[in-house]
């Protein structure tokens, strides 16, 4: 499950190159996504989805996924963000006002305009670098964009990338966006949107702890009235990817919590795409929480909760995530769960 989800961010939005004119089912454009990414998926060998889960997603040593030349797969970056003017990383760029500047517009058509122009942006820079087999960070077309989180605690140092209060209205101008930013062709996509941070992540920053070990707790009333329902509706605009964030919920980090990831994102709400941890999460179930103990277990965890790949920040993620690929390789109940 894992690998399918992921793939099909690389079969749609990767450089597919004609290195090698093979005739395969996935290079069949009539053909549905699911069909041609479950084929995809069974050509690939054990390394090459070790490398292709271990990379793409890091600054230092975490990417881009490697090319398959023999598929005719280009190589891939899939860090990027597309809110707050970071279209501006990696060159000039349009920077367009914070999110909590544009929910005091009151406006989605401005959202969706300003998606709009976004996405045209990343996805003509995209074109750029890979015309120059540039492939650092930010420079490919998958968004880690809006912020849906609501704003809950002053102290958060990231209230400005949400939407405010109000779920609601979070809902509805994530909605807008995530539709500016990916298009509405049948076929082609702009760019991938993706609804982060979900969920519950909008507490303290420094104090009384950072928001890397920050660990609410939260009613189900108010998770399903304040925290859930404006990742609900941005998913139901079509967003193809969710980012679950650093903290924990109730106990359990939420990149380990099939609670979130499984039942209600995928269970309840029917979400299809592919679930990313934020940027060392999945480092930070041992490193901060002491959830678990090793990494292989903690990203067998992480997995089998929903969780499909990571935004690294080093070379340390390639290991874990090749332990974990490598016992799935043997045949144990492990690789059942796989």
């Amino acid at each position: 499950m894992m690998t399918v989800l992921y793939f099909s961010v690389v079969l749609l939005f990767s450089t597919v190159l004609a290195i090698i004119r093979v005739d395969y089912p996935f290079q069949n454009s009539s053909l549905p996504w699911d069909e041609r990414v479950n084929d995809l998926v069974s050509r690939l060998t054990l390394e090459e989805i070790q490398l292709q889960l271990s990379k793409g997603g890091g600054w230092e040593g975490g990417g881009p996924a490697p090319a398959i030349p023999r598929l005719g797969i280009g190589p891939y970056q899939w860090w990027s963000n597309c809110g707050r003017g970071d279209v501006a990383a990696p060159g000039n760029a349009t920077a367009f006002p914070q999110t909590i500047g544009l929910a005091a517009s009151f406006s989605p058509d401005l959202s969706y305009r300003i998606a709009v122009a976004t996405a045209n942006e990343v996805r003509a820079k995209h074109n750029y670098f890979i015309s120059h087999d540039i492939y650092s960070g930010r420079t490919g077309l998958s968004c880690f964009s809006p912020d849906v989180d609501v704003l809950r605690d002053p102290r958060w140092g990231r209230n400005q990338e949400t939407h405010g209060e109000d779920p609601y209205m979070s809902g509805v101008q994530s909605q807008a966006y995530v539709r500016g930013l990916q298009g509405d062709h049948p076929r082609y996509v702009r760019v991938s949107a993706g609804c982060k941070h979900y969920a519950v992540y909008a507490g303290p920053e420094n104090y009384p702890m950072s928001r890397f070990d920050f660990d609410p707790q939260v009613s189900m009333r108010d998770l399903r009235m304040t925290f859930l329902p404006q990742f609900k509706m941005c998913i139901d605009a079509g967003s193809y990817s969710v980012m679950s964030s650093y903290n924990a919920f109730n106990g359990t980090p939420v990149c380990a919590n099939k609670f979130l990831l499984t039942e209600v994102l995928r269970n309840e709400w029917n979400f299809t795409g592919y679930v990313l941890a934020d940027a060392g999460a999945i480092e930070n179930v041992i490193n901060t929480y002491h959830y678990l103990n090793n990494s292989v277990d903690t990203v067998a965890a992480c997995v089998n909760a929903g969780c499909n790949i990571e935004v690294s920040l080093g070379a340390k993620v390639p290991v874990h995530v090749s332990g974990y690929v490598q016992m799935c390789s043997s045949v144990t109940n492990k690789q059942r769960q796989c």
